[in-house]
């Protein structure tokens, strides 16, 4: 058979380049029939795509690798550009497109399923918990997604408040669909692992990059509302509005992308020593797992103790890592290393260690950041033991008081689920927000018909763990 695989390609070959002048579509007429040369990829696939496309997305989706229609579709066996496009996807991110784009066989099949059901395209948490605040459901636990709202149209008042002020931020939201700053959101797996390629190149080969370790610009542009911490890790403070504090007499010169001016606070200690959200959040919390949980206490999977622990325990997370046997890690350290309800393993995060001492590798320019262990008497002390760590590290905290909501009837707004205007216009405001320590409150834990709860969670159901409480 090898003796015969050079023949076969150059028949192939010439059978491709023959189709070229032909009409596939009835009374379409070739707009380029003449192709110099026939492009292939490292697969051998033929793509003529290659011969007008120039565009270079990264290393791994070259051009040279991949092609353009594996990821893009169209007819990659066509030289005329309308019949090129036809069935073309310009966004492959999009969760709509993402089972045969992204996860296709041989990609990312794994990871599509995951973030189908993760709460960033999901908004289950958000949806229900509002349903039963509104006593629209009876619980906060209520198997509702964002999905189900654009296939259903299923729409109430409750529903109709998150479709307009909370529903740009999932990753169903079409990239571009939205009007102004809210059309750089969404866009499935785009949202995260697509950056604008702003380097000095021809308009030809221009393309959006596409990336592996996620700036934390992606993530703020989303994660900036409610609880604000996007804005707050930072160091951001959003004013009370006016556009203070005024400079030389006019507007602030920090304004955020909606109109919003803020002002610059501390920030958190782990941004001031460069690291940026992915380097805690691992994939699992931020793609999920494949399970729809409910909130995203479900779906954590890192705590504070998982860096600042015991030598013993980290010690026993490197050793997991490297081994993969993780089972007996997670009974040794259950006791006093508190993670997500139903952990299968430890978090895989990028520790190190050297000699006695450990570290985080940075993701995004693999500085080691040195592991303190937690002082013995104020973090580690039995009488400490249900204060959360941001209890007592939490510096300040914005908090926005008299808040409430308006809708008027008479007028209309954009459904950012439907992507169309329909009655009822919604408007939130607030007495004033402050910056201050933040209040501290009992979070209960655990839920009617939890089989074997841990050491952790049994103290807790005693006692009740202190945590924050962020209003907003």
């Amino acid at each position: 058979m090898k003796k015969f695989r050079p023949f076969l390609i150059i028949w192939l070959t010439l059978l491709v380049i023959s189709m070229l002048n032909l009409e596939i579509l009835e009374g379409a007429k070739p707009q380029n029939p003449k192709v110099k040369q026939v492009t292939t990829t490292l697969s051998g696939r033929v793509d003529l795509c290659l011969s007008c496309h120039k565009e270079k997305p990264d290393k791994t989706h070259g051009r040279e690798v991949l092609g353009c229609a594996v990821c893009h579709k169209g007819n990659p066996l066509s030289g005329d550009k309308q019949r090129a496009h036809l069935g073309m996807v310009l966004n492959p991110g999009e969760l709509r497109f993402a089972d045969k784009t992204c996860g296709q066989p041989g990609c990312h099949t794994n990871e599509v399923t995951w973030v189908k059901n993760s709460l960033m395209a999901t908004n289950r948490g958000i949806i229900s918990t509002l349903r039963f605040y509104w006593g629209e459901s009876p619980d906060h636990n209520e198997d509702l997604s964002v999905k189900i709202l654009k296939d259903t149209g299923m729409n109430s008042l409750a529903l109709d408040y998150y479709r307009k002020l909370c529903g740009s931020c999932h990753l169903w939201v079409e990239r571009g669909s939205l009007p102004s700053f809210l059309a750089h959101k969404g866009g499935g797996c785009t949202a995260c692992h697509f950056v604008k390629d702003e380097g000095e190149k021809p308009k030809d080969e221009k393309h959006p990059k596409i990336i592996k370790v996620i700036p934390m610009e992606n993530c703020v542009l989303c994660h900036n509302r409610s609880g604000r911490i996007g804005l707050s890790y930072q160091g951001q403070f959003e004013s009370e509005g006016y556009g203070t504090p005024y400079e030389e007499g006019d507007f602030s010169s920090r304004e955020l992308i909606d109109g919003r001016f803020y002002r610059i606070f501390k920030d958190d200690i782990h941004h001031e020593k460069g690291m940026t959200c992915i380097d805690c959040h691992t994939q699992k919390e931020i793609m999920g797992d494949g399970e729809r949980h409910a909130h995203f206490e479900n779906q954590l999977e890192v705590t504070c103790r998982d860096c600042h622990e015991t030598s013993k325990i980290l010690e026993a997370i490197i050793a997991a890592k490297k081994t993969d046997q993780s089972t007996s890690i997670t009974s040794q350290s259950s006791s006093n290393h508190p993670k997500s309800p139903n952990p299968p393993d430890p978090p895989k995060l990028n520790i190190q260690q050297k000699n006695s001492s450990f570290f985080l590798e940075n993701k995004q320019n693999k500085k080691l950041h040195p592991l303190h262990t937690p002082n013995p008497v104020a973090c580690l002390h039995p009488t400490h033991r249900r204060l959360s760590c941001q209890a007592c590290h939490g510096k300040w905290v914005p908090q926005c008081y008299g808040c409430h909501v308006r809708m008027t009837r008479s007028k209309t707004q954009l459904d950012k689920v439907s992507i169309k205007e329909t009655p009822g216009l919604w408007e939130e405001f607030r007495s004033f927000i402050r910056y201050e320590c933040p209040p501290l409150g009992i979070f209960e834990h655990g839920e009617k018909g939890q089989e074997t709860p841990s050491e952790k969670s049994r103290l807790q159901a005693k006692t009740g763990e202190v945590v924050v409480l962020v209003p907003g």
